[in-house]
């Protein structure tokens, strides 16, 4: 009896099947990674309208078309930064972005809260103070939008 013919056919039917489960494996991947790439891209852009809305709560304090009273103006300023989700954001970004993207986070986020603190002591638009502290926020936003940028499109991790 020829043995060949049998052996030839099932050495072909277990590569065939070895060869489906590789390519269903490498789509999975694929998916996996289109997947979390969505999920980042989501995250960052919630998180930079965060920054943003808090900018803009802390500006009008800073331009004074926010008045509190004098006594509480710093929990204004806390208030104002506070009341977005930037924390609860940061610590998503902790555990799904590269640590580049994780490390200017970081900065940015003491920036703003440096910003913060500068005018809750009342150093306001125009002041030297305030002017430094709002450099240091956009510049470190800059920073953070170029690596979530280059993360998003392929070339950070």
């Amino acid at each position: 009896m020829n043995w060949l013919s049998p052996i030839a056919a099932l050495l072909g039917a277990v590569i065939g099947a070895g060869a489906s489960l590789l390519a269903q494996r490498g789509q999975w991947r694929q998916q996996l990674q289109a997947q979390d790439h969505q999920a980042r891209r989501q995250l960052y852009g919630q998180y930079l309208a965060a920054l943003h809305e808090a900018g803009e709560r802390l500006h009008l304090l800073a331009a004074g078309v926010k008045k509190p009273d004098a006594d509480l103006f710093m929990e204004a300023a806390h208030e104002a930064l506070s009341s977005e989700s930037l924390y609860s954001l940061r610590a998503q970004l902790v555990i799904s972005a590269p640590e580049p993207v994780v490390k200017e986070v970081r900065k940015s986020l003491l920036a703003m809260r440096n910003l913060r603190d500068c005018i809750g002591r009342r150093s306001l638009l125009g002041s030297e103070e305030h002017k430094a502290a709002y450099r240091a926020v956009r510049e470190t936003q800059e920073r953070l939008r170029d690596l979530m940028r280059a993360d998003v499109v392929g070339r950070g991790r």
